[in-house]
């Protein structure tokens, strides 16, 4: 008695559906179902939060005339301090999506003679806002929305 391997009955015709149902299920698990997701066979990337936190309503606490002091309890330690610079304090946040797209932001005080002498600062949130992903702990929509 001989046996075929490869039958040629309506069986086999219902083995090569279910294997193209399993291949579609596969290669739809392969595309990215956000812009900010990796796919199925792509290396995972995690987001990166680098630095301090500083919103509008933080930085308003900042006034001229105030001691590092004052501005490290308002604004926490910054990010920079260089010894070249020592009278200018960096708080530089920066925030790099898994895509490799980023959103960074930037203030920095000046001190003349120990004192803030002057600030400057990209545009900042207004207050804490759960969108933003400079907010500590901030976790990115499962929808690939981008924030504002």
């Amino acid at each position: 008695m001989t046996h075929s391997i490869a039958p040629d009955g309506p069986a086999s015709h219902g083995h090569w559906a279910v294997v193209a149902v399993i291949a579609l299920g596969l290669l739809t698990g392969c595309q990215a179902s956000g812009e900010r997701r990796s796919g199925l066979l792509e290396p995972y990337r995690v987001a990166v939060p680098q630095g301090n936190y500083v919103d509008q309503s933080m930085l308003s606490l900042v006034k001229p005339g105030m001691t590092a002091d004052q501005v490290r309890f308002a604004l926490g330690s910054p990010l920079l301090e260089s010894a070249f610079h020592p009278d200018r304090w960096d708080y530089v946040f920066r925030y790099q999506f898994p895509d490799g797209s980023a959103v960074s932001r930037r203030a920095v005080v000046h001190f003349r003679e120990g004192r803030v002498e002057r600030i400057e600062a990209q545009a900042l949130p207004a207050k804490e806002d759960p969108s933003d992903p400079a907010l500590p702990g901030y976790r990115p929509s499962r929808r690939g929305a981008r924030p504002a």
